[in-house]
C-alpha cells in the first residue's frame, strides 16, 4: 500500500512540474511574440519618419529627407515613462530645503538632427515625439492595456493547440479496407446521384428512409431491415411507404406495392380509396377463389408446390410430397367435376379418406399416381398424409363463402392495375393463415419472374416480420432475378435467426448477400449481431500507443510513442446490440457504411387497422 502511495505521489509531483514547465515556456513564448508584434505595430502604425532641423537665413525649419530614419519603439516608450535615472534619483540639497533637478531626457542619435542636443527637457522631448507621430502616440494609452489581453488568449490557444495535437496523435489512422463514414458524407453522395437522375427525369421523386433520400439506382435494389421490437423499424417502413406513394403519384411506371402487415398498422396508415385488402378475418377483404390462380394444367403442380413446401425441420420430405400429390389430384378431380369454389375444396378434403380415394379412382389412369399414398385408407401412412394435407389447407374453413373473381396472378400481370394490396395476418390468428399468406406471396413472386424484363416496371413487396411466414420455395429466385423483371423486396425482421430456422443456416449468408441495402437497428440476438459485425467488414489501421516514465529529476521524465498495424472490425457486435432506439447502421453497396438517426415521425391513422368479420357463430351452430 505504501509503495502505491509513493508512486501516486511521484506521478502527481512530476506531472505538476511538467505543467509548470509548460506554463513557463508558454509565458516566455508569449512575451517574445508579444514584443515582436507590438514592435512591428508601433514601428509601422504609431511611429513616423524623423524630420531634420535646418537653418536658412537665420530661420530654422523642418525638412523631411527621403532617407529619414523612423522613430524607435524605445522613444515611444519614453514618451510615457522616463528612462533617465536622474529624474528619479538626482536630488540637490540646499540650506533649509530640498530641491529636485529639472527633469530631462537623453536624446537618441536619430533624434539629434531634430533636437540638436544630447539632452533636452522632458517636456521638449515629449513634444518632439508628439510632433513626429502626428499625435498617434496618445493612442497608446488604450492600445497598450488592451494588447495585454493577448496573454490570456495566447495561453488558452497554447494549451488548446497542444491538446488537439495530442488527440490527433492518439487517433487511429486508417490504412485500407472499409470504414465507417460520416452520415453527411454519404448523404452528399446520394444527393449528388439524385441530381444527376433529375436531369434526365425532372419529375423524379426519390424514395427514402428518414433523411437518407435514395437515388433510383439504389431504390431499385432489395432492402433488408433488421431490428428488435421498438427500435424504429415500423416507423422507418411507414416513412418509406409514404415516399413510395408520392413516387407512384408522380410516375407513369407500373408502380404497385404488396404489403404484408402483421399488425394492421400499415393498412391503418396507408390504405387509400382504391386499394385492396386480403384477409379473411377482415370485413374489407376482397373475395377470392383458389381456382382463379389455375390458368393451365401445369399450374396445378406449381401452386401445390408453393402450398406444400417441406419445412427445414422435416426429417422426411416424403409426407409433404405425398400430401402435395394427393391435393393436386383432388383439385383436378374438382375441376373435372365442375366444382370450382373454396367450399368445394374444403368439403371434398373433409370427407372420410375412403370416399376421397374412391372419388380419385374415377380419374384417368395418368392421374392415379397419387392414390398409392392413400390406397389403404385405414393405414397409418394414409392417415399421416391426409393429416398433413388438411393441416396446410385449414384456412379454407374461413373462405367457404368468399368466392370472387380476383386473381393474384392477374393482378401482377395487369400493368394498368396500380392499386396497392394489403395482405394482413394479425398476430392473434397468425397460425391459421400462415400457409395462405405464404402461398399468396409465393405465387405473386413467381408471377413476377414470368414477366418480361422491364426497367419501367416497379412492383414492390414490403414484408414486415418475414419470420412469421413459412418457407417460400421461390424467394431465392426472386432475390436473384426479380430486379430485372421490375420486382423489388423490402423485408423487415427482428433478426436472421428465423431465416436460419426456416431455410437453414447454410443459406443465411446467401439470403443476406442478395440484399444490397441493409438498415440495422438494435439487435438482441448475439448470433445475428456477430454475423453482421463480420458482414460489415474489417479495416486495417495504424494505432499509436503512448507510454510514460516519471522520475524525481527532470531528466528522467519520458514520454514515448509507438505505432502498430492492426486489423479490426468496423462495427463491433456489442455496438449493434447497444444502439439507441431510432439509430441504425446503413450499408449501401458502392456507397459505404454509416450510422444514422431516424426521425421519429409517427403517422396518424386514416382508417381502422382491423375490421373483424362476423362469421355468424349462432347460425353455424344451428346448421346440420
Amino acid at each position: 500500500m505504501a509503495s502505491r502511495v509513493f508512486v501516486a505521489h511521484d506521478r502527481a509531483v512530476s506531472a505538476a512540474r511538467m505543467y509548470i514547465q509548460m506554463a513557463v515556456v508558454g509565458l516566455v513564448l508569449a512575451a517574445l511574440i508579444y514584443g515582436i508584434s507590438m514592435s512591428a505595430l508601433l514601428t509601422h502604425y504609431v511611429s513616423g519618419p524623423i524630420p531634420e532641423r535646418i537653418y536658412a537665413n537665420g530661420i530654422s525649419r523642418l525638412v523631411m529627407k527621403p532617407d529619414a530614419k523612423r522613430l524607435r519603439v524605445t522613444s515611444l516608450a519614453k514618451y510615457f515613462v522616463s528612462f533617465n535615472p536622474k529624474n528619479y534619483f538626482g536630488l540637490k540639497l540646499s540650506i533649509g530645503q530640498t530641491t529636485t533637478s529639472r527633469k530631462s531626457e537623453i536624446v537618441e542619435a536619430e533624434l539629434q538632427p531634430l533636437l540638436q542636443r544630447r539632452e533636452v527637457p522632458r517636456a521638449t522631448y515629449r513634444k518632439a515625439i508628439y510632433l513626429i507621430t502626428h499625435g498617434r502616440v496618445e493612442e497608446l494609452r488604450w492600445i497598450c492595456p488592451l494588447s495585454l489581453l493577448f496573454f490570456p488568449v495566447f495561453g488558452f490557444a497554447y494549451f488548446y493547440i497542444f491538446s488537439r495535437v495530442n488527440k490527433k496523435t492518439e487517433k487511429t489512422r486508417f490504412v485500407r479496407g472499409a470504414d465507417l463514414m460520416p452520415f453527411n458524407k454519404m448523404k452528399q453522395s446520394l444527393d449528388q446521384a439524385i441530381k444527376e437522375e433529375e436531369k434526365a427525369n425532372p419529375s423524379f421523386v426519390p424514395l427514402g428512409f428518414g433523411k437518407a433520400a435514395l437515388p433510383d439506382s439504389v431504390s431499385r435494389r432489395h432492402i433488408l431491415l433488421l431490428g428488435t421490437t421498438g427500435t424504429g423499424k415500423s416507423v422507418t417502413l411507414n416513412d418509406y411507404l409514404t415516399t413510395l406513394k408520392a413516387r407512384r403519384s408522380a410516375s407513369k411506371e407500373v408502380n404497385k406495392c404488396i404489403i404484408y402487415d402483421v399488425k394492421g398498422e400499415f393498412c391503418g396508415k396507408h390504405l387509400e380509396k382504391d386499394d385492396i385488402v386480403f384477409y379473411p378475418f377482415d370485413s374489407r377483404s376482397l373475395p377470392w377463389s383458389f381456382f382463379n390462380e389455375i390458368f393451365d394444367y401445369p399450374d396445378l403442380d406449381v401452386l401445390c408446390t408453393s402450398l406444400y413446401e417441406p419445412p427445414k425441420s422435416s426429417l422426411d420430405a416424403y409426407w409433404y410430397n405425398a400430401a402435395r400429390d394427393v391435393f393436386r389430384t383432388g383439385l383436378f378431380y374438382l375441376l373435372r367435376s365442375g366444382k370450382k369454389s373454396n367450399r368445394d375444396i374444403w368439403e371434398f378434403f373433409s370427407l372420410p379418406l375412403s370416399k376421397i380415394r374412391d372419388a380419385l379412382y374415377t380419374l384417368p389412369v395418368r392421374e392415379l399416381g397419387a392414390i398409392k399414398h392413400i390406397d389403404k385408407a385405414e393405414s397409418n401412412q394414409a392417415a399421416s398424409v391426409i393429416s398433413i394435407l388438411q393441416e396446410r389447407i385449414s384456412f379454407f374453413r374461413y373462405l367457404t363463402d368468399s368466392d370472387g373473381t380476383f386473381s393474384f396472378r392477374k393482378y401482377i400481370q395487369d400493368e394498368s392495375d396500380r392499386r396497392n394490396l394489403f395482405l394482413m395476418n394479425i398476430r392473434q390468428y397468425e397460425a391459421i393463415f400462415k400457409p395462405l399468406m405464404t402461398f399468396v406471396i409465393d405465387i405473386m413472386t413467381r408471377e413476377v419472374l414470368s414477366l418480361s424484363d422491364s426497367f419501367d416496371r416497379r412492383i414492390t413487396f414490403v414484408v414486415d416480420e418475414f419470420g412469421s411466414l413459412s418457407k417460400m420455395p421461390c424467394i431465392f429466385d426472386f432475390l436473384t432475378m426479380g430486379r430485372s423483371k421490375g420486382g423489388f423486396l423490402v423485408l423487415a425482421n427482428q433478426d436472421l435467426g428465423s431465416v436460419s430456422d426456416i431455410y437453414g443456416n447454410d443459406r443465411k449468408e446467401t439470403f443476406f448477400n442478395n440484399f444490397n441495402l441493409h438498415l440495422v437497428f438494435r439487435l438482441n440476438d448475439p448470433t445475428t449481431a456477430e454475423f453482421l459485425s463480420k458482414a460489415f467488414g474489417e479495416r486495417e489501421v495504424v494505432k499509436q500507443f503512448q507510454s510514460s516514465q516519471f522520475s524525481p529529476n527532470d531528466l528522467g521524465d519520458r514520454f514515448s510513442m509507438s505505432e502498430q498495424e492492426k486489423l479490426e472490425k468496423i462495427v463491433l457486435s456489442t455496438e449493434i446490440q447497444n444502439l439507441p432506439n431510432f439509430e441504425a447502421y446503413l450499408k449501401i453497396a458502392n456507397y459505404g457504411l454509416t450510422r444514422m438517426k431516424m426521425p421519429q415521425k409517427f403517422l396518424p391513422l386514416v382508417c381502422k387497422e382491423f375490421l373483424p368479420k362476423n362469421f355468424g357463430l349462432e347460425q353455424m351452430l344451428q346448421q346440420n
